[in-house]
């Protein structure tokens, strides 16, 4: 006659181990994810650290180009002063080649006057004189003025062509700030899915945990094995991650927390149910069981609840 408790638990444990090695190539999935997001979190730091030198870089570069504004208008005032200063000086010039005329007239006009004229006379030949150093003095600041302006042309054009230059750093620094921002901003959508898939395999991973968890238990009713044998809610890979690990970052969700009371009932019924088992009450066990199966559709229906909260 065909034993089939003992067909029923070798299958089981088969399906069991098929199941088991579905999980844990989610998980491992699911870990490898996990190095890739570690991955694009130093990468969107990097970015980051890139766009604050970027901006750093841009306001530098602002300042630079303020200050050859102010140099080229200082240059430019300058260049006013020069000229101011060429038309004084030959406002002087005209001026003095006035002041020659008048003592020549003057001194022709003392030599017709005769002896009455010649203090006249002296006197004209000292403004012919003074005319003649302001000439001289006129000469020499002209002289200065285009020496001065000559020296001037180059430094104008340098400041100029520096200008130019820094003005196409920053449209280029710009630029390239620009694309750091547009490729930053990728990094973190990329980063965004590879978190929700990474979630998503880890939930799998869960609710295959889930599963394998109860068919354990139909397992040890069928060898008579007490509650011992089965872990506590606290204890399993969703009780971790509910109570130490990254689960407290969905605390805010209403999902999270209302998934604590039907995974701490599934545990609790299934160990009840193992030790009913153990003392003989049937009745009792297939109350426990099917406490367990319902509450196991809440545990599922919450854990799929948690992956469209986008708290991750």
């Amino acid at each position: 006659m065909v034993d089939y408790n003992s067909l029923f638990i070798k299958h089981t444990d088969c399906n069991i181990h098929t199941i088991t090695l579905i999980r844990d190539s989610i998980l491992a999935s699911s870990n490898k994810l996990q190095d890739k997001l570690n991955l694009l979190d130093e990468m969107e730091h990097l970015f980051s650290k890139m766009l604050d030198n970027s901006r750093l870089l841009t306001q530098f570069l602002n300042e630079v180009d303020t200050h050859f504004t102010h140099s080229r208008e200082e240059i430019e005032n300058f260049s006013s002063w020069l000229k101011k200063i060429k038309e004084s000086a030959s406002n002087i010039d005209r001026l003095s080649s006035q002041a020659n005329l008048l003592s020549i007239n003057s001194a022709i006009e003392a030599g017709h006057i005769g002896r009455e004229g010649a203090g006249f006379s002296v006197l004209a030949q000292e403004m012919k004189k003074l005319s003649l150093e302001i000439q001289k003095q006129d000469s020499s600041i002209a002289s200065i003025n285009n020496n001065l302006g000559a020296r001037f042309i180059p430094v104008k054009e340098t400041t100029e062509k520096n200008q130019e230059q820094v003005q196409q750093i920053k449209i280029q620094v710009e630029e390239g700030h620009q694309n750091l921002t547009s490729l930053s901003e990728q990094v973190s959508e990329l980063k965004h899915i590879f978190t929700f898939i990474s979630m998503q395999q880890f939930f799998n991973t869960v609710k295959l945990d889930h599963v394998l968890w109860k068919e354990a238990i139909y397992i040890h009713l069928l060898n008579n094995d007490d509650e011992l044998c089965v872990n506590l809610h606290t204890e399993c890979r969703l009780g971790k991650w509910y109570y130490q690990g990254d689960g407290r970052k969905f605390a805010g969700t209403e999902a999270f927390r209302r998934l604590e009371e039907p995974h701490k009932l599934v545990h609790e019924c299934g160990r009840l149910a193992l030790s009913a088992n153990i003392n003989g009450n049937q009745e009792a066990v297939t109350q426990y069981i099917e406490q367990m199966e319902q509450a196991s559709v809440g545990v599922i229906k919450y854990v799929d609840a948690l992956l469209n909260s986008e708290s991750y």
